[in-house]
């Protein structure tokens, strides 16, 4: 690359830059103010450079979590989770799935993936007596709440607890057999 078309390059990276920080971090409203004002808020639209980076922001939504309590045949609990550190790409792929499943209306289909959540629990936990599938969403505390106290709101959404098709059978003809 020759060193005039770096330069260009290297200017159009600067100034996308300033507009992040103007637009973004700034949070400078150009509207109104002109064309070329008009101009520059529309390229921030376009390209994001208008977003507004807070982390502890009110505004910012929490993520819904799927956990799960696998109950061994001695009553013993475990907590396990879809995808515990497998790597950053699977971990995205199974925060998708529980996305989809927080937005999903139809409680059939809420019920068979969370059955098929639960039999890769049982296929993990090959001693486990049951799986109770929780999704829950844990609110993201303000700064000021975080220096107060370190605790969670969570609010849950789903809760299941699903056995084995055998040990079903099984406590259902035990059921039966019972005076």
């Amino acid at each position: 690359m020759d060193r005039g078309r770096a330069l260009v390059l290297l200017a159009a990276a600067a100034g996308h830059l300033g507009l992040v920080i103007l637009l973004g971090a700034f949070q400078v409203d150009l509207r109104d103010r002109g064309r070329v004002a008009d101009a520059v808020a529309g390229y921030g639209r376009l390209t994001g450079a208008d977003t507004k980076y807070s982390f502890f922001a009110p505004g910012v939504g929490s993520l819904p979590t799927a956990t799960f309590e696998v109950v061994d045949a001695a009553g013993a609990v475990t907590t396990d989770r879809l995808m515990s550190g497998a790597n950053a790409e699977a971990e995205l792929r199974a925060g998708n799935i529980v996305g989809r499943f927080w937005r999903e209306e139809d409680p059939a289909l809420k019920r068979t993936i969370a059955a098929s959540w639960a039999g890769k629990m049982f296929a993990r936990h090959p001693g486990a007596a049951s799986v109770v599938v929780r999704v829950e969403e844990c609110q993201v505390a303000s700064m000021h709440e975080y220096h107060q106290k370190d605790e969670l709101r969570c609010h849950l959404h789903y809760q299941a607890k699903l056995v084995p098709h055998a040990k079903l059978r099984a406590a259902q003809a035990a059921d039966r057999e019972a005076p």
